[in-house]
């Protein structure tokens, strides 16, 4: 029992994994990123446009991530892209990140992959 409990808390805190994004209305409809509050990119999501900038104060609490075709990005959960490095996303490893707790995406910055 003590077992499973463990493998179960390791599981759900895993950092970066793919997720199924592949509904075409998950890319962006303007920016270069979507991020989506659930997994799988689904449901509530904010729009980013970082396209070789770094965009603070995103504040947005995101399991879930797509960019546009052609564009990788990196998200933060501090300001000015300085630290608190969460993930990197590209149209094609496409990713969730969140295990118990969600995370907030605070900047964000891309670039051409």
């Amino acid at each position: 029992m003590r077992f499973a409990s463990l493998a179960l808390a390791l599981a759900g805190s895993a950092g970066v994994a793919v997720a199924d994004c592949s509904s075409y209305t998950a890319y962006p409809d303007d920016g270069e990123i979507a991020l989506y509050r659930n997994y799988n990119c689904h449901g509530k999501y904010s729009n980013v446009a970082a396209m070789n900038t770094c965009v603070s104060k995103v504040g947005f609490d995101a399991c879930s991530a797509i960019t546009r075709k052609g564009v990788t990005c990196d998200i933060y959960k501090s300001n000015d892209c300085d630290g608190g490095y969460i993930a990197t996303i590209d149209s094609d490893g496409y990713r969730y990140f969140c295990g118990w707790v969600v995370d907030t995406v605070k900047s964000v910055r891309c670039r051409s992959a």
